[in-house]
């Protein structure tokens, strides 16, 4: 995780073979406006290399943008809905690089204990619909933000001596 970044979420879901595209996309695309509300910088990727809006683009060029961006990241949120091989690999990958992550699914929906079982998960979202849903990824983005700041505010803190060191020795003795 890249501290200069503090702000980089990827929302990952599944694109191929689900039964409403419109609408699953647009869910993504809703995840991605509350996070950038929140103060987040949310990368979605089928805005840039979805399999029927983009079909020039290679199977080889899909996959490195997007291992990029989710090995870039600082928080993956997941839609477990449907089953997506893609899908798997980005938790792959977001979990091999220790990025936090967070689990959507319908509740009452099946879904495998693996993605559920990784170390990095830091929430598990079961929702109605999908107000629910978003009702839910603000509290927990707001608590994320919120414990972002506290982080900052006491290493800040910790550092005031050392810091207020090296601005008199700046600014006095020069």
């Amino acid at each position: 995780m890249n501290s200069n970044q503090i702000n980089k979420v990827y929302v990952s879901g599944a694109l191929t073979g689900i039964d409403n595209p419109a609408k699953t996309k647009s869910f993504y695309e809703v995840i991605g406006k509350l996070c950038q509300k929140q103060g987040f910088q949310a990368y979605v990727p089928h805005l840039k290399t979805d399999p029927i809006n983009n079909p020039d683009i290679s199977p080889r060029q899909v996959f490195e943008t997007d291992k990029y961006h989710v090995s870039t990241s600082n928080l993956v949120i997941v839609y477990l809905g449907t089953p997506s091989f893609g899908v798997g690999m980005e938790l792959a990958y977001a979990e091999i690089n220790n990025i936090p992550i967070i689990l959507l699914y319908e509740r009452g929906k099946v879904v495998s204990r693996f993605p559920r079982g990784i170390s990095t998960v830091i929430a598990e979202i079961q929702f109605d619909n999908c107000e629910d849903a978003l009702k839910q990824l603000k509290a927990v983005l707001e608590q994320r933000r919120s414990l972002q700041t506290n982080v900052v505010k006491n290493w800040l803190l910790s550092k005031r001596s050392q810091i207020s060191f090296w601005l008199f020795r700046l600014f006095i003795l020069n």
